[in-house]
Parts: structure tokens; sequence; C-alpha cells
């Protein structure tokens, strides 16, 4: 399409009006989203030919024959909104399914399907829950099988809906090309990179299909983002940060059917209500209160050496690194030679300062020192992963469902809450499948495992103290809390508990659509891998390492259970939790396209 003419590019995807009206095409099908009892967001974008606004006739039936009308509207498709159009439809009834559709110069719209959310007792609903689709790694076959199911009542989206990178980046090679073929950092960049993904049938599909709730990540704007940058935002090629994030907030508010909030745009947290069933508490984990994620490249200090400064011109070196501080002790940085077993500090001071720190003699090392990271910076109470604000929301969120008598309280968010130490998998690595400058990074990975540190600093595990403070909110409000979480590309379940070892609440963490997992960067056999994060953690009690899918979470007045559907495979688990106990498992088999094949 992109060397297509306008005109053509039109005609390309179908016929045009005639008969004196404008041409125009829906050009990316229907979507709909955040329903609320009596009301619900439609999508679509109705792209004319001459670039001039153009009014649309909304309409919402019982029937998919549109005899039964409900309610309609007329709406405005115009430039300034990319052409795309949002309606927040109300005057529906709660727990009702609808069919709706646009109309505009005789051209109609693909007929999408919705409902509201249900008041009073529910038995059940069902929640498919789904995060981080790369459309360049891999095909949306996740996204055609939930659309084909008949028992989901809504769509969960965790984030990273797109992919920020370029083809020259984290791509794939199985042919799918993105548009544009650069990062996206402009406001044009991340239409276009909407434009290109909704273009997909699958994922077209699956918004007209169900109602989808959703939430953005960090790659709806850039790779590890925080409230004021990101770790692949370069200013000085692309510009400010904070005009990169506005455009990619204007242009995720455009593309997708999420209820914007008029008096602060940049808020995405709200919650649900499923009837006395659930409370479902959509939180953002990225954007609006995280401090930057530490580094361990940049934030982890170096041991150091106790001396003894009662000669401040003198020091002299105490022959023990377990010193208690005190007014004559001062705890020096210093190298160690690495050739001895255990290594040896280097404590001529003098010598020291002769060495280039960047250039030291072969077998001389800064050590970085685990301990004082933790202690000084890991355990940090003033980083906020939420942020003041959202934290206090969260907490009448939760004492406010539990004192309607609600059963569940559901917190959908991006990232993995429980505890996920990083494990060492230097002997299970296939070291054949991978370039001999990876080994680097795997043996950093195994110095995090045997020094008890979190294998990545982005999720919870980067802001211990924050997830402590919310540990404790849901433990005041009496909470039966289950938390939903994507971004790792890998399934996994968890049993969460505060420091003190109390019971918390439980985890389910999605697979990806389509994004490479573990077994992109650790060949070798999942079984033995997946293991191996089961044994460095105390909260892990399954996880999948090397497959994508989504996850199906049924709740019901006296359990929750997660059931991962996966592609490329046979096999899954069920989990179900019940009231007051912990995860019970039965293994069950579900069957899925594969990822890698459009078929």
């Amino acid at each position: 399409m992109k060397g297509l003419t306008a005109v053509g590019a039109l005609a390309a995807l179908g016929g045009l009006a005639h008969g004196g009206q404008r041409p125009l095409r829906f050009t990316h099908g229907v979507a709909s989203g955040d329903p609320l009892q009596d009301r619900v967001m439609l999508w679509t974008r109705a792209l004319p030919e001459d670039g001039e606004a153009i009014a649309l006739n909304w309409t919402i039936a019982r029937d998919a024959g549109f005899r039964d009308t409900v309610v309609q509207g007329t709406a405005w498709a115009t430039a300034a909104t990319d052409f795309t159009v949002k309606i927040d439809a109300h005057g529906l009834a709660p727990g009702e399914r609808y069919h709706y559709r646009f109309v505009a110069e005789g051209q109609t719209s693909p007929t999408g399907r919705t409902c509201t959310l249900p008041v009073g007792d529910v038995s059940r609903y069902r929640l498919a829950v789904m995060s981080c689709a790369h459309y360049a790694a891999g095909y949306f076959n996740v996204y055609g099988a939930v659309a084909a199911r008949d028992d989901v009542d809504v769509v969960l989206h965790l984030g990273d809906y797109i992919y920020e990178y370029g083809m020259d980046g984290y791509a794939g090679d199985i042919g799918r090309h993105v548009m544009p073929d650069r990062a996206t950092v402009s406001l044009a960049d991340y239409r276009e990179r909407y434009a290109h993904y909704r273009l997909d049938p699958d994922l077209q599909a699956l918004h007209a299909a169900k109602p989808m709730i959703a939430v953005w990540d960090d790659h709806e704007t850039a790779n590890d983002a925080w409230k004021t940058g990101a770790q692949n935002h370069d200013a000085a090629t692309e510009g400010p940060y904070r005009e990169r994030a506005e455009a990619a907030r204007r242009a995720y508010l455009e593309w997708l059917p999420i209820r914007e909030n008029t008096d602060d745009p940049q808020q995405i947290y709200r919650a649900f209500d499923i009837g006395k069933l659930a409370r479902l508490i959509m939180l953002d984990t990225r954007r609006i209160g995280r401090d930057r994620q530490l580094s361990y490249s940049r934030d982890v200090p170096n041991r150091r050496w106790p001396f003894d400064v009662s000669d401040p011109d003198h020091p002299v070196p105490m022959t023990s690194e377990k010193v208690t501080p005190g007014p004559s002790v001062k705890h020096i940085e210093v190298p160690f030679d690495t050739r001895s077993e255990p290594p040896t500090p280097i404590t001529d001071l003098d010598y020291i300062k002769t060495l280039d720190p960047d250039a030291l003699p072969e077998g001389l090392r800064f050590l970085p020192d685990a301990e004082r990271f933790k202690a000084e910076r890991l355990q940090d109470p003033d980083r906020s992963m939420l942020g003041e604000a959202q934290e206090a929301w969260v907490a009448a969120q939760l004492e406010a469902s539990v004192a309607s008598d609600q059963t569940w309280q559901i917190l959908g968010q991006q990232v993995v809450m429980g505890r996920a130490p990083a494990a060492d998998l230097m002997d299970v690595i296939d070291w054949t499948q991978l370039p001999a400058e990876r080994r680097a990074f795997h043996e950093d990975v195994a110095w995090r495992a045997h020094n008890g540190l979190p294998f990545g600093l982005d999720a919870w595990d980067g802001y211990p103290p924050a997830r402590e403070r919310l540990y404790r909110r849901i433990r005041a409000a009496k909470a039966d809390a289950v938390v939903l979480a994507g971004d790792t590309h890998n399934a996994w379940a968890l049993e969460l508990h505060d420091d003190a070892g109390t019971p918390v609440g439980v985890e389910f963490a999605c697979p990806s659509v389509s994004s490479p997992g573990i077994e992109y960067w650790v060949p070798g056999n999942p079984e033995a891998v997946a293991e191996r994060y089961l044994a460095a953690s105390p909260e892990l009690i399954w996880g999948d390492t090397s497959r994508r899918g989504f996850t199906l979470v049924t709740l019901e007045p006296d359990a929750a259970r997660s059931d991962w559907y996966f592609v490329d495979t046979v096999a899954s688990r069920d989990f179900t939790l019940r009231r007051g106990q912990s995860l019970q498992t039965t293994p069950k088999e579900h069957h899925l396209r594969p990822a890698h094949t459009n078929g």
C-alpha cells in the first residue's frame, strides 16, 4: 500500500461510494471497549478520499439485522483524530449483548458485537488476558483464537499493543514488516504504526467480536519507559522525550476504544464492577508515577575495603572486610585480584591511584557489591511505581470493593508483581545456539542469581518498598486479590507474600501474543529452564518459558480459575484459587494455531 496513491489505497480496501456520494472507506473495522453497566465505547475509522470531515451515523441494536434498535446517534470523523471516531454510547441495559455499526455516504462498516457489565449476583465471568504483540515477530493467531470463542466476556490487554521499534531493531525474520519501518517518534509515526497493526485480520476480528479493556505498557511509547524518560529514547536524535510521550499518548487514545479521563488526560487507571462478583482495578505502572528504573550497569556500587584512617595521611588496610563502621574507619572502593579464590583486595592506595579504572591490568577488576545495592538502592522507600495519587486511589478502590461485598479484587496491570529472582542457567543453555558475545550477559545473570538479586529491575522486583506499600493496602482492606500481569512474554503462576511471609494474593501472568520469550535468549530444554526459575523463586509455582498464547481467567463466587492457552503446543495448565486456599493445579490440554504461521 505504501506505493499506492490515496485513491488507489482506498480502492484496494474495497469499492468506493457512487452516485454523487463522497468516496470513503471504513479502513480498519470496528471496535468496542471499556464497558460499564449502561454504556460502552464504540470505535471505527472512516477515511474519506477528499480528507475533509465527514458525518457518521452509528447504531446499537439487540439483533444482527438491526431491526431492534436500542440507541443511535451521529459523530464526526476528522483529520484532528486521524479520522478515528469514538462514541461513549449510553442508554444500554446491564449484562446484555449488542450489535453495532456505522454508516456514512452509503457505506456501512463491518458489524461489531459487544456487551455491558452485569449487576447483582453473577455466577461466572470470563476474561481473556493478553499482552505483547510484536507485529514483525509473529502472526496474531492468538487474537483470532480469542475472537472465535463464545465463552469470553471481555478481553484484557495489559500493554505492548504495538511496538515502537523499526525493522532494524527487535524484529523477526518471517516477512512481517511494519510501517513505518523506522522507530516511531512523532505523532504521524505512531498513527501509521497503529494503522498498520489494525489492518491485521485477526486483530480486526478480535475487536469486532469482544469489548476490550486496555492499558498501555512501555512499547506504546518506548522501551522501559518511566514518567520522564525511556531506556531507548535518544534526545539528541529524537527530540525531547515529553514530546514523544505526548505523541504516543495521543495516538493510543485515538486508536484504542478506551474511555478518556477528561479531568486528567494522562490518567488511564480506572475500575470496572462485574456485579457483586468482582471489581477490576486497572493500574498504570508505567507512565504516570514510575520513577526511573535502577540499572545493574549504572547503579550497583563497587565493593569497598575498610581502612584505619586514624592517620589520615597514611590509611592502613584492615585484615577483614567485616568491620564495624566508626570514626577511625573508612571504606574505600578498591579493585580485586580475581586470579585468586576468593578474589584478593588491592589495598595499596598509592598504586591504585596510578591505575586507569577503564583499563585495569589483567586479572584486576572492580567487583559489584550486591549487599550494598540491595540495602541502599533497592530498599529506597522514596522510589515509586504508581505514584502517591494512584496508590491512594488503589487503596480506596480495594476498600470500596470489599465494603460492597464483592468477592474478588482483580488488579490488572503491566509487569510481574511477585518475586522473580534471577536463575543460574549456565549449565542448561545450549551454547551452540548462542553467539559468543552473549555469554557475558548470562554470566552477569548468574552473578545476580548467586547474590539473591532480581532477574530484572523493570518489574515490581525493582521497587520492593512500593510493592510492600501496595501489599499493606491489600491486607488492610482484607481483599481477596488476584493480580494479572503481562510484559515477560512468558506464562507464570505465583503465590504472593509480603516481606513478613504473610499471604497477600495470587498472580496470573499471561504469555505474549507474538513477542519472543525466554526461549529466544536461552536456547535449551524449556522444562529445565522453567525448573530453574521455580527453584530460584519462593513464590513461583509454575511457569512456561517457551510459548505464546493467552490466559483465560474465570471468576466464580467461590473460585478464580486461570487457564493458559498456548500456540505451538498441545499442553496447558489449569489453576483454581479457592477462597482462603492456595492454588490447586490440574493438567489440561488446549490447541491453538502456531504463532509463526499464518494458517
